[in-house]
């Protein structure tokens, strides 16, 4: 069972880098454009002029509908997200001007809009197209179209998007609802959208609603493919990074232990399939040995762990920091293992991994041994299609790995939001050539010297992936951090509640 946590915790720990080989290397897009991609496709207007046909009179008509469909198509692919919304929000124009009647087309039309639009970070917009969506389908009776699936799934992904989360969240459940109602309780369709859903359950504190969105993903791809099957265990992969992301660390490394047995038993002890569970294992490990509650029960000595008073206190691990250490360790080490032997790994995969076995490293304090693994995964990346990105992705500035924020940051972050406020500590400082720091000033923000004060001494406790230029670590200047504290409002108006705070953004360094 996960246990509540505080939110402002839970985004303390997101500021600590994923696995770099999952991030390289997942499957696919992110599940945020996927989702909004698989419900809203792209829809020529049906109209449009077959392969062809008489270009020269679309070419001579700038109002031309076909004409506008086609290049809202090509600046979608193009990726110029912002222009697409323009020429989709033209389509609509003119679908309405020469299609009147015909709900179907301003529907198909609606919907590319609502995509371009949320592509472009345009939510508020994308909001109004889907909704206008919703209203006519639902104007039109037909309650079980897969298009009103597809429009609720948008609006959802908007709302996500948007970090309007109890919103998106009820959308969420209602397209799952319709597409159960019109592809089954099991279909598979449903998969990103009960991912989302967890996501956003959590941000609201929902813990339980959010593990029942995630045991049903894997109940579905468990009714479709069996409980001994690759997606299977793809999908127990992707749960024990969820329930990584959510701190609850043995039930990840139960899960993720039973994804890379299933995975060896069904590909091969020596199979790539078993990198990136084995580095999501190390991840894991890496967070639970840094999770200040972990920290907290560790030290608690035997009279201590048990709770004589009605306040229940930390219960003590059942796993020492040390075997957390070890397994998380030879995970990884298995997982180079693994891509050193196998010569058609992609060169992402091998550089991914061996980039995080450096972290691993620094994170222990043992700079020179991350060393060797760093230079390797600056070569291997070289030999990728997109070398240079990847390289510039993986070594082109520091990446924070660890960091202790001070204790009292959120102690205030569960009372209402009108008794506190959110105050930050701007912090300029030098990433070392080992990833350590040094020299942090405080360049903006508050000015409250306490704050600033206790920022500045857990700063000195960060670890970053050093930059590397050749392939060998330098030192970085003009590094920002940012650290958020929690604090009481000093006074407040009788009656007066006034706006809530605003979300105080996890800590935040790069370079």
């Amino acid at each position: 069972m996960i246990a509540p946590r505080d939110r402002a915790v839970s985004l303390l720990r997101d500021v600590i880098t994923l696995p770099t080989c999952a991030r390289l290397c997942a499957a696919g897009v992110a599940l945020l454009v996927a989702a909004t991609s698989a419900w809203s496709q792209v829809t020529a207007p049906p109209d449009a002029p077959p392969a062809g046909g008489d270009r020269t009179a679309a070419a001579a008509a700038p109002d031309d509908r076909a004409e506008a469909h086609a290049e809202f198509k090509r600046l979608l692919d193009a990726g110029d997200f912002s222009a697409a919304a323009e020429h989709a929000s033209r389509v609509v124009e003119l679908t309405e001007r020469d299609a009147p009647g015909q709900p179907e087309e301003l529907q198909v039309a609606l919907m590319n809009l609502a995509l371009a639009q949320h592509r472009a970070g345009e939510y508020v917009s994308a909001e109004t197209s889907y909704q206008r969506v919703i209203g006519l389908v639902e104007a039109s009776g037909r309650l079980t179209s897969p298009r009103l699936a597809r429009a609720h799934a948008g609006l959802a992904t908007t709302y996500y998007a948007a970090r309007r989360y109890d919103l998106a969240a009820a959308e969420f459940e209602r397209a799952i609802g319709l597409s159960r109602r019109s592809e089954g309780l099991f279909n598979e369709a449903q998969l990103p959208l009960l991912e989302k859903q967890a996501d956003s359950l959590v941000e609201l504190g929902r813990f339980e609603e959010a593990l029942r969105a995630r045991r049903y993903a894997l109940n579905v791809v468990g009714r479709k493919h069996g409980e001994r099957s690759l997606p299977f265990a793809r999908e127990l992969h992707s749960l024990g990074r969820w329930y990584t992301r959510v701190g609850s660390y043995e039930a990840s490394r139960a899960t993720l232990r039973k994804s890379v047995e299933l995975f060896a038993a069904l590909s091969g002890p020596a199979s790539t399939d078993l990198v990136e569970p084995l580095a999501a294992l190390a991840e894991n490990a890496r967070r639970w040995l840094q999770d200040p509650q972990f920290r907290e029960a560790a030290a608690l000595d035997p009279e201590r762990s048990v709770p004589f008073h009605d306040i229940p206190m930390p219960t003590p691990p059942t796993l020492s920091a040390s075997t957390i250490a070890s397994e998380g360790q030879k995970a990884l080490e298995a997982a180079a293992s693994i891509v050193a032997a196998n010569p058609d790994a992609p060169p992402a995969l091998v550089a991914g991994v061996r980039a995080q076995l450096g972290d691993w490293y620094v994170v222990r304090d043992q700079p020179e041994r991350a060393l060797p693994h760093y230079r390797q995964a600056w070569l291997v990346a070289a030999t990728a299609a997109d070398g240079a990105a990847l390289r510039q992705s993986l070594f082109g500035a520091p990446v924070l790995l660890s960091y202790v924020a001070p204790e009292s940051w959120n102690r205030h972050a569960q009372r209402p939001p009108e008794a506190v406020e959110v105050r930050l500590v701007d912090i300029e400082l030098i990433v070392t050539a080992r990833g350590g720091v040094r020299e942090p000033r405080a360049v903006g923000g508050t000015g409250e010297q306490r704050l600033v004060s206790q920022a500045l001494r857990s700063l000195q406790t960060a670890r970053y992936r050093p930059r590397l230029e050749e392939g060998e670590p330098v030192e970085t200047a003009g590094v920002r951090f940012t650290q958020p504290f929690y604090v009481l409002r000093e006074t407040e108006p009788a009656g007066q509640t006034g706006p809530p705070p605003p979300t105080a953004p996890p800590p935040q360094g790069g370079g």
